[in-house]
């Protein structure tokens, strides 16, 4: 039992040596935003997030209801918001920049207030009737079918 605890106990040290930016203890309240891409930007009064980087703007107000893959891109194409009525559904691409990577735990950026941990529609179309998805719970993409019901947020290029 001690020759476990101090093995343990080395490892964690030599650990910490190889990798200071490890933790081994619970997370600290700054440490949600330590790494924290400044790209990406917040207007409250607008409800949207405006990648500055990427040059694209992305609805952040209300949640979408849940809806098939083609519903979406009718949601966002028939959206109209601050005078723009150019909005879509992002690509697969597009969805997994908004993840905060270098976090512990999987997450969206930031400057995001109103993503669910749930799964969203990408514009990306694979074959055999499936499109891609994104879960910002797990931080994974795949595809499925496109009877499926899942968010949607709506993107704009900001040019």
């Amino acid at each position: 039992m001690i020759k476990t605890a101090l093995g343990l106990t080395l490892t964690a040290v030599m650990l910490s040596a190889w990798f200071p930016n490890l933790s081994f203890g619970g997370s600290s309240s700054d440490e949600k935003y330590e790494h924290k891409d400044n790209s990406f930007v917040r207007d409250a009064k607008k409800e949207v997030v405006v990648d500055t980087k990427g040059s694209k703007m992305y609805y952040d107000s209300t949640p979408s209801n849940k809806m098939h893959f083609y519903a979406a891109w009718e949601h966002c194409q028939k959206m109209s918001h601050l005078d723009h009525n150019d909005w879509r559904v992002p690509s697969k691409d597009e969805l997994r920049s908004l993840l905060e990577l270098s976090r512990r735990s999987v997450t969206v950026k930031h400057a995001f207030k109103n993503v669910q941990e749930e799964r969203y529609w990408s514009s990306t179309e694979e074959r055999y009737g499936k499109s891609w998805y994104f879960d910002f719970d797990l931080g994974r993409y795949s595809t499925e079918r496109n009877s499926r019901m899942y968010r949607s947020i709506c993107v704009r290029d900001s040019k």
